[in-house]
């Protein structure tokens, strides 16, 4: 059985005639806390798009659990993206015509493996040890910018993906509700096996990670 794991071999990426990866090889294996640290600019979030299937690469591989994305139509990186791939972006990116609830269950009711009706006993467990079981009914624009966070993770995890791509999770966070975000982004990684992969600025975040790797202008340092 193919262990799981994502490897970038010599990635290549440039937007606007601007080369914003060059060259990138990487290797995260299952279950690992990965942090990447760099200034802005220096390609990060870009590398993260491409390993959640979000753009695809100029040149290079990305394979992922022995399966190379270069490989995939549209419609299957999507699936990808829904079966593989949990992302906690800076801003939560909640639709505001739907409630919180509604919101969560979004990739559940476009996944090909379960229903939202499944997913709901998750969502209500992970949603009481975040503390906003009260926020499930309400509209995003109800909530403060900690709770839209927290409802925005509980998504990204609704459906017990094997990767969580966080880019900049706590950017937009006071120190209260970070530590709470990082507490709880630790301990779903240890106790699903979820690979974490996140990029950020904070110092005291990068600090509580296993594995430290560094963008500069492009390249990717480990």
């Amino acid at each position: 059985m193919q262990s799981q794991t994502i490897i970038t071999r010599d990635l290549v990426k440039s937007f606007s005639n601007t080369n914003v990866l060059k060259g990138v090889n990487l290797k995260i294996d299952k279950g690992g806390q990965y942090v990447i640290k760099g200034s802005s600019g220096s390609g990060k979030s870009t590398l993260l798009y491409l390993l959640g299937g979000l753009d695809r690469p100029d040149s290079g591989v990305i394979s992922v659990d022995g399966e190379s994305l270069a490989n995939y139509s549209d419609e299957e990186l999507a699936n990808y993206r829904n079966q593989k791939i949990g992302f906690v972006f800076q801003f939560h990116f909640l639709l505001s015509s739907m409630n919180c609830m509604d919101n969560i269950l979004l990739p559940a009711s476009l996944s090909k493996k379960t229903s939202p009706n499944k997913v709901k006993p998750f969502v209500n467990e992970v949603a009481g040890l975040l503390g906003v079981t009260e926020c499930l009914d309400k509209m995003p624009f109800e909530l403060s910018g900690g709770q839209q966070q927290r409802i925005n993770l509980i998504r990204a995890i609704s459906l017990k993906p094997d990767y969580l791509l966080c880019d900049e999770p706590t950017g937009s966070l006071d120190s209260v509700n970070t530590e709470i975000v990082c507490d709880f982004l630790f301990k779903l990684s240890r106790e699903l096996n979820i690979t974490l992969l996140t990029v950020t600025h904070d110092k005291n975040v990068a600090s509580h990670f296993s594995h430290h790797l560094e963008m500069k202008d492009g390249i990717l340092y480990q």
